[in-house]
């Protein structure tokens, strides 16, 4: 019985990447499947995907009148599939991507005789280039390993799925379609581990084409799109602490004083991988113009509270007062280092409130310091603070 379905959208796609796509999923070992291909608004692309096809059964076209974006696609794709109750498990596969016979009967075997709160498995990839080389080396393939190892609640923090996947449609219809795009599959994976599990597999299924010409990837390499991809992906974040109900973590805050030189400080902040947090712009320029970053450099968490004539100390030690959240910090001056530096040193510093007050990078990131009195207010710059401990040293200091 068929009882697996998959969705390929196609838009414009090298005709020797869609035909290796198309002919390594019909060749999986696993053949109960239907693949759906939604070929979305490329009408050039029929007679390649008809070709690719060589006149499977289990193929069918579905062709739309213009170009909606991938969400779209895999909405239409899906609702297809889902008009026949004997679908049970589902993926969808990209147009340049290559599939191991494996692919869907390994995926398929995990949700099949696993518990029936798992919805959802993963597993690793490769990551390969135009020609199909391999583009890591076996300490980078066991690094991604590693990577999507990680307890699952870091999805929050990280998207580690990735591209190898399959999920059980039963969870798929209880949580709607596709959406935020360009973000659309790890806002998918967020919602979908919220109705059930999802278990990682540590074996290769595919390979994954980096930057090929057509891919979204490529698409998003100027520092305009890249940031729209930034703003869209700590949306995702955000609606899903706000449905979990996670209160927000930290206060970054940040006097801006010159246009011109916040901006790149501002941008390097929000490449941080630790996204649990409100961003208080200071503004301290005279003519009060923080919030034109806004339009340029989008972020659900930026907040501008205008600060005239404060001066920079004046207005750390106030909105230090009026802070909340459980960390504290002021940042400016320098940029961090590393994208994980916000996110290691709240995990260290998290579990150490009756015995520490701040972590902080060296200057020559060599090594990770502590603090255990705070005797100065404002703080230092890009050190992470418990808040109640900068509220006692200014009481203090009063």
């Amino acid at each position: 019985m068929v009882d697996t379905g998959i969705v390929m959208p196609l838009y414009k796609q090298d005709m020797g990447y869609l035909q290796a796509a198309i002919s390594t999923v019909l060749a999986q070992s696993y053949r109960e499947f239907r693949l759906i291909i939604v070929i979305d608004g490329a009408p050039e692309m029929v007679g390649p995907a008809l070709h690719a096809a060589g006149g499977d059964p289990r193929v069918q076209l579905i062709t739309l009148p213009e170009n909606k974006g991938v969400s779209n696609a895999l909405n239409r794709g899906f609702d297809e599939l889902f008009q026949d109750p004997a679908i049970t498990y589902v993926t969808w596969v990209s147009s340049d991507n290559v599939y191991y016979p494996g692919f869907i009967e390994r995926l398929r075997r995990e949700l099949e005789h696993g518990p029936d709160s798992l919805g959802l498995v993963f597993s690793t990839f490769r990551h390969i280039d135009a020609s199909g080389n391999s583009v890591h080396d076996d300490k980078q393939q066991q690094a991604l390993i590693r990577y999507q190892s990680q307890p699952h609640h870091e999805l929050l923090n990280a998207s580690i799925v990735g591209v190898s996947f399959m999920y059980k449609s039963k969870y798929a219809r209880l949580i709607g379609g596709y959406r935020l795009p360009p973000v659309e599959d790890y806002d998918y994976w967020l919602r979908l581990s919220e109705v059930c599990d999802m278990k990682f597999v540590p074996e290769l299924l595919m390979d994954y084409r980096v930057n090929s010409t057509f891919s979204v990837s490529a698409s998003l390499q100027s520092q305009e799109e890249h940031r729209r991809w930034r703003y869209i992906f700590q949306i995702a974040k955000h609606e899903a602490r706000a449905r979990r109900g996670i209160p927000v973590e930290m206060n970054i805050l940040m006097p801006v004083t010159d246009i011109a030189t916040a901006e790149p400080l501002l941008d390097k902040l929000l490449e941080q991988h630790y996204s649990n947090c409100i961003i208080r712009l200071l503004d301290l320029t005279p003519e009060q113009q923080a919030a034109s970053l806004l339009p340029r450099i989008p972020d659900p968490r930026l907040i501008v509270t205008p600060r005239p004539y404060y001066s920079v100390k004046e207005a750390l030690i106030q909105a230090i007062g009026e802070t909340t959240t459980r960390f504290v910090v002021c940042y400016g001056v320098k940029p961090y280092i590393a994208v994980t530096d916000l996110y290691e040193l709240t995990d260290f510093l998290r579990p150490l409130e009756a015995t520490h007050a701040f972590y902080y990078y060296f200057d020559d990131h060599s090594n990770i310091g502590s603090g255990t009195v705070v005797s100065f207010v404002p703080p230092e710059w890009n050190y992470v603070y418990f808040t109640h401990r900068l509220h006692q040293a200014l009481e203090e200091g009063r």
